[in-house]
C-alpha cells in the first residue's frame, strides 16, 4: 500500500469529521457496515473520500472510523490493491490504517 501522508490541517480535519459525526465511527464485524446516514453524515463522507482519495494510492471508497482497545481511531476503506503494482492485477479489498499513520508514516520494525 503506498500513501501520501497528510498535512496537519488534512489531518486535523478528518479528526474534527469524525468526533462531529458520531454515526461515522462504527465498531464493524466483518462485512458489517453502517445503514442508514444523515444527509449530514452522507457530506461528511463525500468530505472523507476527497482527502484519501488524494492520500491512498488505489482508493475506492470510506466505510468507517473504528475505534481501537487502545483508544485510536482507525480508518475502514476499500481500496485496488494492485493500483502501484506494474502487474496489471486488480482487486478490490478492505484496508485500515490508524489515523496517525495517515499522519506520521509507518513504524519501521
Amino acid at each position: 500500500m503506498t500513501i501520501e501522508l497528510l498535512t496537519e490541517v488534512q489531518h486535523n480535519f478528518l479528526k474534527k469529521i469524525q468526533e462531529n459525526n458520531p454515526k461515522l465511527t462504527f465498531q464493524n464485524e466483518g462485512y458489517q457496515y453502517i445503514k442508514d446516514l444523515s444527509e449530514s453524515d452522507k457530506e461528511a463522507v463525500k468530505k472523507v473520500e476527497e482527502i484519501l482519495k488524494g492520500s491512498i494510492v488505489g482508493f475506492v471508497e470510506f466505510n468507517n472510523f473504528k475505534e481501537r482497545s487502545n483508544g485510536e481511531i482507525s480508518v475502514r476503506f476499500q481500496y485496488n490493491y494492485g493500483a502501484d503494482n506494474e502487474d496489471g492485477h486488480s482487486f478490490t479489498g478492505v484496508g485500515y490504517l490508524r489515523m496517525n499513520q495517515l499522519l506520521n508514516g509507518f513504524k519501521e520494525n
